[in-house]
């Protein structure tokens, strides 16, 4: 499979780390561009330098250790360092002498430099000087492998860390440069994996053969720094620029395809990380595989230069990450748990994978559990986790439509605690056939409850394995091992209702028994027979909730339960078992609907609260009159709930008697908590007729029976709406007016709580206009009585209005003058009203003779001559009003121009000051004297302080005031949105513009420019 086919995912998280040491005294860190080679291990990072420096780094980035490991000339190329050991080995390179190699152990200072101790040094003889290209380092210190670009492999076998018995050996030459050295150390034998650019061999490293090659696995090499190993298998990883290719000591193994240039393979865990050049206009392949590392710099390389960084994981065929690196990757270690890239560009990138939780929940979200399932096996998850996922990959393919597949996976997931999860999946009968085989799993792995075993013989009736349903059902003992409920609603969804009415009735389940008998077996006089049975609390509770279907079919016998009930004059009465009907057939046969002549039963009741004319229509006699109270059906209504029903051969042959009294069968007092009459006003929806018998029932006995107030409110207001929906709804104009009467009677009986406001709600809803106006009246609300009146044109009414509530509401004076002027047929009746109407208006000043006018000229109904008396006497008063306002207006300018001469006085002639005594101390004058242009003179030592701003003490506080005045004047000027809010909302805008005009809001402000 190509790698363009494999997943995308990222299961790492990326963080760059600055080097936190660039500023320090001792240099950078990792981001010097002097630093040659990177290994890790032990819990530190080793950095080497061209310098022949070693820096030991701390997990928290700080400098632990730096140290000489090489003279002068010599550049560090590669460091090895074993996991668990204190040892690093460094290896170190010139241009002009030997390599040397060189082990450290760091944890025993040397006593001379202080520094780490070196077990060993040694250099490599060569022939010809040649750069290193390959180093590797058994775990045991036994031998070192180096590798050169002339294609040489070197052996330094013996004690390395006690320098003992040091000896090189060349074990391989190739006219190829040496790619990669990998050393494999099973329990008897060890290799070495040898790569070049043109080949991939194997060397013994042990035994008799050792130094020899074992075999040629491949006549293909590759690049340097693309060969790893996986140390657990053994085998090796090659990148090449096709593929990557895996090999065992005894050949190729499988291979990837991934194309494109490969410069550098990791290992890591069971990923494999790969870098690859962006700038691949060059063969990597071709070029030489040894890096310039003896004199050269990180900054020599290529700036723009980017390279991409993969993880893959091979096993399971997917990519873990993707990133791009600017500057190139310099190195890849693993240290502290997480693999590091150093990058060309100086900075450290971490790169921790995700917890096992995140990578499921990304795989969850792209629906791939069978990889979900693979890894979590392989991180060693724990059953209940591979079992959540199993149940995952259920719920995935259940939403596909892939139903079987999906009961697979929840059976594979069974023992995760999830049954009833998926147990409410399949209760589709559609899939009845893999629910049952999930719950004999379950019953398989003796994990089943009794709810599935209930269920399980559910599914056997939708089966119709009829056998062992009816083992099931016929059980006997106390002690259920199934679910009742279930088991009786199996029984009736399969059609199995004498079998449900049987468990039902065994187990004391009443509510089960009477909607079994009433919308399965259809018996309606059975199930209320059942229901007189039942204690008060339960017998409600079903009445309750079967009561609108009782009212369909047998409408006489549940009006006077109900009745009964809410009257407090229930008790209980024995009745056969219900469960002996032999066939629900037959008990459909014995109750059809009710219609409407059935109510006759109820006569002795019903003739006092029904019109002539529906009586008529239900008995087909004439019935004189309707009640004319509600408490005078009291009596008549205990024929129906004190005693038997009687009152027509019919009721006297009904199977139904509702026998009442205060006492159970044994002679004891049957109490109950009569519920409130509203929480079954509900039932009665589709039946009024037996809801205002109810209503007026429970009215005439709500007080005796110790009933709440508000509950007799909602009966009245109830009720008071039914006579209204009954008169809306009548065919005739006689029957209409006679629930009227019954309406306008219950709302103004003293006895009725019912709120103004329900009241005029109610009329207005049903047009009842009479209720409307006695809430009105009683509320003091005349003017909606009078517009009432006007919006159906009743002006008689209207008039009689006005004279009743005139003096009172003087509002309705201008709202008649509209309507009185109308229309011509109005003005016809109303025209000896108009001019009272007019002098009314004018006494109490109720409109403007403006608005008067107005209001006359809207429609051509108004002449001048039914007005002129009235604008006449307008107008003169008008005149007298502007001859009083030109005097004030005249008196105001003698004033003002009083003013102004007294000013020009002040400010061009001399003041004479005569007064001879102090107008402070009352005292004869004497000098020194301060005189004001007021006229006031005061002793100099009546006065606290005297200067030029000095004023006239006698004269100050009428002059602040003034300055007060004005200068609330000067800010009102600048008020301009109060000046136009006012004049919006006044309808006098001339009296706004020259109030505001008068506060110098027009003033001119005159501006000084210097």
């Amino acid at each position: 499979m190509a790698l363009a086919a494999w997943r995308q995912f990222t299961f790492f998280d990326v963080l760059p780390i600055r080097d936190p040491a660039v500023t320090d005294e001792d240099g950078p860190l990792y981001s010097d561009p002097n630093v040659s080679a990177v290994c890790s291990g032990t819990g530190s990072l080793y950095l080497g330098t061209t310098g022949g420096i070693v820096k030991i780094v701390s997990k928290s980035l700080k400098l632990q250790v730096s140290f000489t490991a090489h003279e002068e000339g010599y550049a560090i190329t590669y460091m090895k360092q074993v996991e668990g050991t204190a040892n690093l080995l460094t290896v170190a390179e010139s241009k002009t002498a030997e390599p040397q190699i060189r082990l450290w152990s760091l944890d025993t200072p040397d006593k001379k430099t202080q520094g780490p101790k070196c077990n060993f040094s040694i250099n490599i003889h060569l022939k010809k000087l040649t750069e290193i290209s390959a180093v590797a380092l058994a775990e045991d210190f036994s031998i070192i492998a180096v590798g050169f670009e002339n294609g040489h492999v070197v052996h330094v076998r013996g004690d390395l860390l006690h320098d003992k018995g040091l000896k090189q050996k060349i074990i391989y030459e190739s006219p190829a440069p040496v790619t990669g050295l990998e050393f494999y150390e099973a329990s008897k034998t060890s290799l070495l994996y040898i790569s070049t650019t043109e080949r991939i061999v194997t060397a013994w490293t042990t035994g008799k053969n050792q130094g020899s090659l074992a075999r040629v696995l491949e006549e293909k090499g590759c690049a340097k720094g693309c060969m790893g190993i996986k140390k657990a298998t053994g085998e090796i990883l090659v990148a090449r620029e096709d593929a990557i290719y895996f090999y065992t000591p005894y050949g190729r193994g499988p291979l990837y395809v991934y194309e494109g240039p490969k410069s550098q393979l990791f290992v890591y865990k069971s990923y494999i990380g790969i870098v690859s050049p962006n700038n691949a206009a060059t063969d990597s392949n071709v070029q030489s595989s040894v890096r310039k590392y003896v004199g050269a710099t990180a900054s020599s390389a290529d700036p723009y230069e980017t390279a991409q960084f993969t993880i893959l994981d091979t096993d399971n065929k997917f990519v873990a990450y993707t990133g791009q690196f600017a500057g190139g990757v310099k190195s890849i270690f693993t240290e502290w748990g997480d693999l590091y890239v150093l990058g060309g560009d100086g900075q450290l990138y971490r790169h921790q994978e995700r917890d096992l939780a995140s990578k499921l929940e990304i795989l969850y979200q792209r629906n791939l559990y069978n990889l979900a399932l693979t890894l979590a096996s392989n991180a060693g998850a724990d059953e209940k986790r591979i079992l959540s996922i199993y149940k995952k990959y259920g719920d995935h393919l259940y939403e596909k439509g892939d139903y079987d597949e999906a009961m697979v996976q929840y059976i594979r997931a069974i023992d995760g605690g999830e049954a009833s999860q998926v147990i409410r999946k399949y209760l589709d009968s559609q899939r009845i056939y893999n629910l049952t085989s999930y719950l004999e799993e379950l019953h398989n792995k003796e994990i089943a409850t009794a709810d599935h075993t209930t269920l399980l013989l559910n599914c056997y009736a939708k089966l119709k394995d009829t056998e062992k349903l009816e083992t099931f059902i016929r059980s006997e003992g106390e002690n259920l091992k199934f679910d009742l409920d279930t088991a009786i609603q199996m029984c009736r969804q399969g059609g199995y209702f004498q079998q449900a009415a049987y468990l039902a009735e065994k187990h004391g389940q009443n509510d089960l028994v009477v909607d079994i008998t009433l919308q399965d077996l259809g018996d309606y006089k059975s199930g209320l027979r059942f229901l007189q049975s039942l204690p008060p609390e339960d017998m409600y509770h079903n009445l309750s909730r079967y009561g609108r279907v009782l009212l369909q079919h047998v409408a006489r016998e549940t009006t006077a339960l109900f009745i009964e009930y809410f009257t407090g004059r229930y008790v209980p009465r024995e009745i056969p078992n219900v469960a002996e009907l032999e066939n629900g057939e037959q008990a459909r046969e014995m109750s059809p609907p009710s219609s409407v002549p059935n109510y006759k039963n109820l006569l002795p009741y019903m003739a006092g609260s029904r019109p002539a004319s529906v009586m008529s229509g239900l008995t087909g006699e004439q019935t004189p009159t309707i009640m004319s109270a509600i408490t005078s059906n009291v009596g008549k209504l205990s024929t129906v709930v004190g005693g038997a029903i009687t009152g027509s051969a019919s009721v006297a042959n009904a199977p139904l008697t509702l026998e009442s009294s205060s006492y159970d069968q044994d002679g004891k007092i049957v109490d109950y908590v009569i519920p409130k009459p509203r929480t079954v006003f509900a039932t009665f929806v589709d039946q009024p007729d037996e809801f205002i018998i109810f209503l007026e029932a429970c009215i005439a006995h709500h007080r005796t029976a110790g009933g709440q107030e508000s509950d007799e409110i909602d009966m009245y207001t109830t009720l008071f709406e039914m006579y209204l929906q009954k008169a809306e709804a009548s065919t005739t104009e006689e029957e209409k007016v006679q629930w009227e009467e019954k309406s306008k009677e219950l709302i103004t009986s003293a006895q009725a709580p019912i709120d103004p406001s329900n009241v005029l709600l109610l009329s207005h809803l049903y047009s009842y206009r009479e209720g409307r106006i006695l809430v009105r009246e009683r509320e003091n609300l005349h003017i909606d009585i009078f517009r009432s009146y006007v919006s159906v044109n009743d002006t008689i009414s209207a008039i009689q209005t006005l004279h009743k509530y005139g003096d009172i509401e003087p509002e309705l004076y201008p709202l008649a003058l509209s309507y009185f002027t109308s229309s011509p047929e109005v003005m016809a009746i109303a025209s000896d009203e108009l001019s009272h109407v007019l002098k009314k208006i004018e006494e109490e000043g109720l409109m403007a003779p403006l608005q008067v006018i107005q209001a006359l000229s809207v429609n051509a109904v108004a002449t001048v001559g039914i007005v002129k008396d009235y604008l006449s006497e307008i107008i003169e008063r008008e005149k007298k009003e502007i001859e009083t306002n030109r005097k004030l207006t005249e008196s105001y300018q003698m004033e003002t121009r009083a003013k102004i001469e007294e000013i020009r006085e002040l400010e061009t002639e001399p003041r004479v000051f005569q007064s001879t005594r102090c107008a402070s101390c009352g005292a004869a004058l004497d000098l020194p004297t301060v005189h004001f242009m007021c006229k006031h003179s005061f002793h100099r030592r009546c006065l606290n302080e005297v200067n030029e701003d000095t004023e006239c003490p006698s004269c100050k506080s009428n002059n602040a005031t003034i300055r007060a005045i004005r200068r609330a004047q000067d800010d009102m000027a600048d008020r301009h949105d109060l000046f136009k809010a006012s004049l919006e909302e006044s309808e006098d805008k001339f009296k706004v513009i020259s109030d505001f005009f008068g506060r110098g809001v027009m003033q001119q402000v005159e501006f000084l420019v210097e």
